[in-house]
């Protein structure tokens, strides 16, 4: 079939009723459905790098990356419905989806610097590094993030009796890592925000853009986290908590480009 079934009576014949879920086979049609879109959208965009990119190899290869990962994500989303939401699975599948728009972005932003010269008034010591280091401490926050997540739907299915504190204290310690390490990136946001913002970050119009609006998203990102411990673990709030946190990542990686490339035309 090309739509999935919207009644019972579309069921094949072999198929319990019972253990269909109508809801779930649409979010995966609709999931596949854009994943399809997305992955033509990069398809044409290695092309494209291929035909008029070959004097940029770091556009070109990055580009070609990308539509592989998109053609090994497809494969690997089959394995996602196949292990039957294995948590691991789960976890691997979306690291993958952020390295790939990781990929992306890096794309976007240096054929953008192709059409236009950035030369930014840097004071001080250029803070790339730590908003590298940032970047990757929230990528690894998002997997332990995700990891968590899927643990926590296999438990409403196999401990539907139990409350969600419960719940969460039978995750181990992938919980405590979990906020040990939003402690920490909430801490470095701190630090470099207060050491490098006046001068590194706040000199350039973009950059000073990118600076608030990932402060912007980290505190959302962060209220909804204590949310999601307060007053439990309604689904929406999970899936807020991840957007919100996969929209710093990204900010953050555009900063870190354009830091990078501050430092470069000063060097």
């Amino acid at each position: 079939r090309w739509i999935p079934p919207t009644d019972v009576s579309q069921l094949p014949p072999d198929m319990d009723p019972s253990l269909f879920n109508f809801t779930l086979a649409w979010i995966e049609y609709v999931n596949r459905l854009m994943g399809m879109f997305v992955g033509i959208a990069i398809a044409i965009t290695a092309i494209l790098a291929i035909r008029y990119m070959r004097k940029h190899k770091t556009i070109l290869f990055t580009s070609v990356a990308a539509a592989l990962l998109v053609a090994y994500q497809g494969w690997q989303g089959s394995q996602v419905v196949a292990s039957a939401l294995e948590p691991f699975i789960i976890t691997i599948h979306l690291f993958i989806a952020l390295l790939i728009v990781s990929l992306l972005i890096y794309v976007v932003q240096q054929t953008a610097y192709l059409q236009t010269e950035r030369r930014v008034p840097v004071k001080g010591k250029n803070p790339k590094t730590i908003v590298l280091g940032l970047y990757l401490l929230v990528l690894l926050q998002i997997v332990f993030g995700t990891q968590m997540r899927s643990q926590l739907e296999r438990l409403r299915e196999t401990a539907p009796m139990l409350s969600e504190g419960q719940w969460l204290e039978k995750l181990g310690p992938l919980g405590d890592i979990h906020i040990y390490l939003g402690v920490l990136v909430t801490l470095l946001f701190v630090y470099v925000f207060w050491r490098y913002g006046k001068n590194a970050l706040l000199a350039d119009a973009l950059q000073k853009k990118l600076t608030i609006w990932s402060l912007i998203f980290f505190t959302a990102q962060l209220l909804v986290g204590f949310a999601l411990y307060e007053i439990g673990l309604p689904p929406f709030l999970q899936v807020l908590h991840l957007w919100l946190a996969s929209l710093v990542m990204g900010t953050l990686l555009v900063l870190y480009f354009d830091l990078k490339r501050t430092d470069m035309v000063h060097e």
